[in-house]
């Protein structure tokens, strides 16, 4: 119930043709979702990716809840080429790095229906690099959209990342899961959780 920490949030968003339809519709609604929850202060990156990277948004500083900004790029997604999520995701972690702030919430939210099909496509090897940029408090939170989403993919990167995952397949769970849920989606309870089973000495 106490007020979150401030937030350096970087998107990292999949317009590759595969995101046509549902997807970039749904991957709009959480953006938007993500967005209504800013307070004033909280730094915003976007990179959005195809077979390319584009920065969008740098070290943007939040008006508050739905940022003009934010919204406009949101609003303004599309979908079209190949799907390059490792070269997305690199991407994403150099821009959360840059703004990155021990005091605050570092996330990365990586939102793709998981189809890489250019450069490195290997989920073990995309998930390793996730995981070498969980040492400086950057966690990653994966939402996997639209009914063609590789959850394999999705779930070994997210792992990896130390975060959460979710799937969305309608508006309203985006909503839902960034809107009344944004705190257990995007912060973190515990870590390092060990549990020890002691078994009687027969088995």
């Amino acid at each position: 119930t106490k007020p979150r920490r401030p937030m350096v949030l970087t998107f990292v968003l999949d317009t590759s043709g595969s995101m046509g339809g549902e997807p970039i519709v749904l991957q709009r609604e959480a953006v938007l979702a993500i967005a209504a929850q800013l307070k004033p202060g909280d730094i915003v990156s976007m990179v959005t990716w195809n077979t390319a990277q584009a920065v969008v948004l740098d070290s943007h500083v939040a008006s508050g809840p739905s940022d003009a900004k934010v919204v406009s790029l949101a609003k303004s997604l599309s979908a079209g080429g190949g799907t390059d999520l490792n070269g997305g995701l690199t991407k994403g972690y150099s821009l959360a790095q840059k703004s990155f702030d021990p005091s605050k919430l570092n996330r990365v939210v990586l939102i793709s229906d998981g189809i890489a099909n250019v450069g490195v496509t290997q989920e073990k090897i995309i998930g390793d690099g996730a995981a070498t940029n969980d040492g400086d408090g950057i966690y990653l939170v994966g939402v996997g959209v639209g009914a063609g989403v590789n959850d394999t993919l999705m779930n070994t990167v997210t792992d990896a990342g130390r975060g959460a995952y979710v799937y969305l397949d309608t508006t309203s769970e985006a909503k839902n899961m960034f809107g009344k849920r944004f705190d257990e989606t995007m912060d973190i309870a515990a870590r390092s959780v060990g549990v020890e089973l002691r078994l009687p000495w027969y088995m």
